[in-house]
């Protein structure tokens, strides 16, 4: 219950952040996802769980990317990419390598 609590009070709705990209279209959308990303960081600490919302929140970015409907900057794609794989895949070693590269990264 905790999960699904934490992933629908946390990801954006789509429309709102389709909203937000259609203001901002020169910025695009990599700053929003930055900071969506820094702030589940900081917020949940359980990694089960902040793997969990990464990999929700790839499947729900991933065809608006794809399809340029929105535009983003490889580089937080390809963060996004790396957090949105399962632990099994990726470490805790690596997960938190991207983690304070996805930290450093500023737009």
């Amino acid at each position: 219950m905790e999960l699904f609590q934490v992933l629908h009070k946390d990801i954006p709705q789509k429309q709102r952040i389709f909203h937000m990209f259609l203001k901002k279209e020169k910025q695009g959308a990599s700053k929003l996802l930055l900071q969506t990303i820094k702030n589940m960081e900081k917020k949940i600490k359980n990694i089960r769980i902040l793997n969990l919302f990464f990999i929700e929140f790839y499947d729900m970015m991933y065809h608006p990317i794809i399809f340029r409907k929105i535009k983003v900057e490889k580089r937080v794609v390809r963060i996004l990419e790396a957090l949105a794989l399962s632990s099994e895949q990726i470490g805790e070693k690596k997960r938190n390598e991207t983690l304070k590269r996805a930290k450093k990264i500023k737009i």
